[in-house]
């Protein structure tokens, strides 16, 4: 028992600065306004509105009611700053959940697989500023750190909290949820009683959205644009395109090279070490590229996918550590500096892109730039002079 202490408590400590690492990255964040989203100025508003009417209109569709409402209440209490922090919390709750989930089935190096989930571009340009994916994954996270403890109630409102900032959230709870039920058998009973509280609070949280829209479906159709836009091939290749600028080209060769290689290893066990769960993580990350191609819009929409990728990576290369720092460093660099292969003809309404090869500031430097830009200028509409991220297109 002594020494199995000792063997955890470097484990412990790397924990403790890959955390402390996270802060410090993204801490200056917190005082450069509340993001470069337009939608975060409708969260904004929303609650504002709310205030003055009490009357309740989402900041669009489905609906996003829980982060709508702590966003009103930290607003008031501490302007931008109180709202950054409140996602950050929920960051470092992401990176820790993660961690502990990747200790508790032994994923190898997962210290390193925590760095890079830190230093992802998406993760790092999102965890600092009054926006809904990282609070949505924080929730989850939360949810899967209760269930690890055995506290199956309150896992059950961290996922429903976590699917009311965001709904498509469900997937990554859910998915987890079931992976649960899959390979413990004696928890089945409290693993259904957390997805009833699960399911439960969740239509209550999209209750007043689904009142907004007269109690029609009309509140869960997402606003994408005409026909003109969507045709097969352009469907596929946004898809693709914006997956590539998700993690960039270096790190998605990179990835695919050692995933691959593991799978002409392993083969199959690959996936089904570790109670499962690198097939759980792949199979959820599958679920959300395929709602993903029905909808590739926003590549922000695909950050419930950075740890599952990185568990099914971790569990590639083994106990090595040096392809994951590697990987790491790839992502520090693409936060900075990008290859882009393409460029849209019309911003945010592209038909058509010139291929090429470009090199251009990272999404972190780009985001970076426009959220000052909203700060300085104190409208919502400061950025539409400016050229869009291409890969927003």
């Amino acid at each position: 028992m002594i020494q199995s202490h000792r063997l955890d408590m470097p484990n412990k400590k790397t924990d403790h600065l890959t955390l402390l690492t996270a802060v410090i990255l993204y801490t200056p964040f917190l005082f450069m306004g509340y993001g470069s989203d337009i939608d975060t100025y409708g969260v904004l508003e929303v609650g504002r509105h709310f205030s003055l009417t009490f009357d309740y209109i989402p900041s669009r569709g489905p609906g996003f009611f829980v982060f709508e409402t702590i966003t009103f209440f930290m607003d008031q209490l501490g302007g931008s700053i109180l709202t950054n922090l409140t996602v950050m919390a929920m960051a470092l709750l992401t990176v820790y959940g993660f961690m502990r989930l990747c200790r508790e089935y032994k994923i190898p190096g997962y210290q390193w697989l925590a760095l890079a989930l830190v230093v992802h571009p998406f993760i790092w340009a999102n965890a600092a500023c009054t926006m809904d994916y990282l609070m949505a994954v924080g929730f989850v996270f939360l949810g899967i750190i209760q269930v690890l403890r055995g506290h199956y109630f309150t896992a059950g409102a961290a996922f429903a909290l976590g699917a009311g900032s965001r709904l498509t959230i469900v997937l990554l709870a859910g998915g987890f949820l079931l992976w649960q039920y899959a390979i413990k058998p004696e928890n089945r009973w409290k693993l259904i009683q957390s997805a009833l509280v699960f399911g439960l609070f969740t239509v209550v949280f999209y209750l007043p959205p689904a009142d907004f829209a007269q109690w029609t479906t009309r509140f869960l159709v997402a606003s994408v644009g005409g026909n003109e836009y969507w045709s097969p091939i352009m469907r596929v290749g946004r898809w693709g395109y914006k997956n590539l600028m998700f993690w960039s080209i270096p790190t998605i060769l990179w990835m695919g090279f050692f995933i691959l290689r593991g799978i002409k290893n392993k083969g199959f066990t690959l996936f089904v070490r570790f109670n499962w769960l690198p097939a759980a993580a792949a199979l959820i990350a599958l679920t959300y590229e395929s709602f993903y191609l029905g909808i590739p819009t926003e590549p922000s929409y695909l950050i419930p996918t950075i740890p599952l990728v990185l568990i099914v990576f971790g569990t590639a290369v083994g106990q090595r550590s040096w392809p994951t720092l590697i990987l790491s460093a790839m992502l520090c660099i693409s936060a900075f500096v990008s290859v882009n292969v393409a460029k849209p003809d019309l911003g945010n309404r592209a038909t058509s892109a010139d291929i090429g090869l470009w090199i251009e500031p990272g999404h972190l430097s780009t985001l970076t730039r426009e959220r000052l830009n909203y700060r300085d200028c104190g409208r919502p509409y400061c950025n539409t002079r400016h050229n869009p991220v291409p890969w927003d297109q």
